[in-house]
């Protein structure tokens, strides 16, 4: 035993074996599944994937644990002969697998301990911790996206730009098991956030609001914890959005290469804000499964705006429809309805794929408030494209109260003496 590793706990000790044992059996699996290929790829590989998704388990390295269940899932895809197997994501995983090994592996043998938090940032861990923000923080929403995973749970996804932090975009997410709730995330819209904020998901994904007695995870999640107040704030507005904001394609591959050059942290992918110049018309590829669109910037670029054709996007097909027009359909009576609530910009993600740039959009934003006629009027100017339908939306208003998200003061009646 060396005089670094007398100075551990015994089960840091036992950690720190598993972790090498782990390291090695991920390596030569890793090595196997690569000069096996897809083509001998059989439902023995996915089986040989759960066994080694328990030893990373087992060993504390948590995010290659996910990503060797991501690595499963894509696996069966594949054998299956699934529509939605995308080989550019299973060779974007494996190569983030042998990234993270790697470098999890270097900071062990560098002397790192299991609870460092240099070698906790590769390797994740079981349960988050937060730390209390003490002073207060004003939120606002620049987007949200609803969502269903492989393990059957369905959810919905806020990103809050909070002022003050512009450098990082916090979320609050939301999520149920599909056998109650079913696998429509537009179900939970209208439900409270948690159990300890009276605001439903709905009315969080609006306006701005401020959180006291906040926590905060190192990875930008935040805690909806039972001592949390929230209250309507003033509305920040397009301020939110100044850092993400893109308004040609150069200045959004700039911001990827970063992402790019170190996969491990940023997987790649961009949350971002583009303004388009121009919109083609919407796609519909049945044998590639996915709706494409190109968006063009100010200078004629174009990137590839991309939907894969799943159950819980087809709400947001239906709405990107309405937004482009599809190619197949031709010319329609709605070309003038089209233009009116085509947004400003963009709110999502944009990412390399192919020798393409891609971007998957969760959120419209418009520079004028649009009137949102689901339940009660009520201006907004965002509309979350997988949640809210742009049947309700109408950029006029034709009269009626409606509420702008504002805090509102109660006025107090005048007593008479």
């Amino acid at each position: 035993m060396t005089a670094q590793e007398a100075t551990l706990s015994k089960r840091e000790r036992d950690t720190l074996a598993r972790m090498a044992v782990a390291f090695e059996k991920i390596d030569r699996f890793m090595l196997r599944l690569g000069l096996q290929g897809l083509q001998r790829m059989t439902a023995s590989s996915a089986e040989e994937l759960l066994a080694l998704e328990q030893t990373a388990h087992n060993a504390a390295l948590i995010t290659i644990e996910r990503q060797l269940n991501v690595l499963r899932t894509q696996v069966m895809r594949y054998v299956e002969r699934d529509p939605l197997f995308n080989l550019e994501q299973y060779r974007n995983t494996i190569n983030r697998i042998w990234l993270l090994s790697g470098r999890a592996r270097r900071l062990v043998e560098g002397g790192l301990h299991p609870k460092d938090p240099a070698l906790i940032e590769v390797i994740g861990e079981t349960r988050r911790s937060y730390e209390e923000v003490h002073e207060p923080l004003v939120l606002q929403p620049l987007g949200a996206s609803g969502w269903v995973t492989d393990s059957d749970y369905v959810g919905i996804t806020i990103y809050f730009y909070v002022d003050g932090r512009p450098d990082q975009i916090y979320q609050a997410s939301n999520a149920k098991p599909t056998a109650y709730f079913g696998k429509d995330p537009r179900q939970l819209l209208y439900n409270t956030i948690s159990d300890y904020v009276q605001f439903s998901i709905h009315d969080m994904s609006h306006g701005a609001f401020e959180f006291r007695r906040a926590k905060l995870s190192r990875d930008g999640r935040l805690s909806l914890h039972k001592d949390l107040r929230v209250k309507k704030a003033p509305y920040i507005g397009a301020r939110a959005y100044e850092a993400l904001s893109c308004v040609d394609w150069i200045t959004l591959t700039e911001r990827l290469k970063a992402n790019e050059v170190n996969p491990i942290s940023g997987g790649g992918q961009q949350y971002a804000l583009i303004t388009p110049a121009d919109y083609g018309e919407l796609i519909i590829d049945e044998k590639g499964a996915r709706a494409q669109a190109e968006i063009i910037d100010e200078k004629g670029a174009t990137l590839t705006l991309e939907v894969a054709l799943r159950a819980e996007n087809n709400f947001l097909i239906d709405n990107l429809e309405m937004l482009l027009g599809r190619a197949a359909v031709g010319k329609t009576k709605r070309q003038a309805a089209q233009r009116r609530l085509r947004p400003d910009a963009l709110f999502g993600s944009a990412w390399i794929a192919g020798g393409k740039l891609k971007f998957f959009p969760y959120t419209a934003v418009y520079n004028q408030a649009m009137v949102l006629k689901k339940r009660a009027k009520q201006r907004v100017n965002e509309i979350h494209l997988s949640l809210e339908s742009l049947r309700d939306v109408s950029a006029q208003d034709k009269g009626g109260p409606v509420d702008d998200g504002a805090p509102r003061v109660r006025k107090r009646r005048r007593m008479i003496p």
